[in-house]
């Protein structure tokens, strides 16, 4: 993953690419990818090699880490209200270790989730529907 002297494995084809300036044959690509997909906060590129045949895959995924914890921490609230019926905002902030704005962010997406009262007395549980 580090820049690097590269190794083409179709020099022909390296060589053909150069001609039309594309490619610079630093051994700078898979640290750019790695790179954009950090700025872009998509989970990281997994890399994976094979052998018998010799086969590296790079593996690119358009998926925003948030949203992957998001996903998590739905799930983590789901059975906190389960086990616990109704919780206060600060409760599941708590125990998500996220502030109490994120955490009503994710509350109010989570279409299984309902709110009881307002301001200082809200809480919430999962609906009924979702309780069976």
């Amino acid at each position: 993953m580090r820049r690097g002297e590269s190794d083409p494995r179709n020099k022909s084809l390296m060589k053909m690419l150069n001609l039309i300036d594309i490619g610079e044959h630093a051994g700078s690509g898979v640290p750019n990818i790695f790179n954009v997909w950090e700025d872009e906060g998509w989970e990281e590129p997994v890399i994976k090699e094979s052998f018998d045949p010799d086969r590296t895959l790079l593996l690119l995924k358009f998926i925003k880490k948030q949203a992957i914890k998001t996903v998590k921490n739905m799930k983590e609230i789901r059975l906190y209200l389960q086990k616990h019926k109704t919780a206060k905002t600060s409760d599941i902030a708590e125990l998500l270790g996220l502030s109490m704005a994120r955490t009503r962010v994710i509350l109010s997406e989570m279409d299984d989730v309902e709110t009881l009262g307002i301001n200082r007395t809200r809480r919430y549980r999962l609906r009924e529907k979702a309780n069976k």
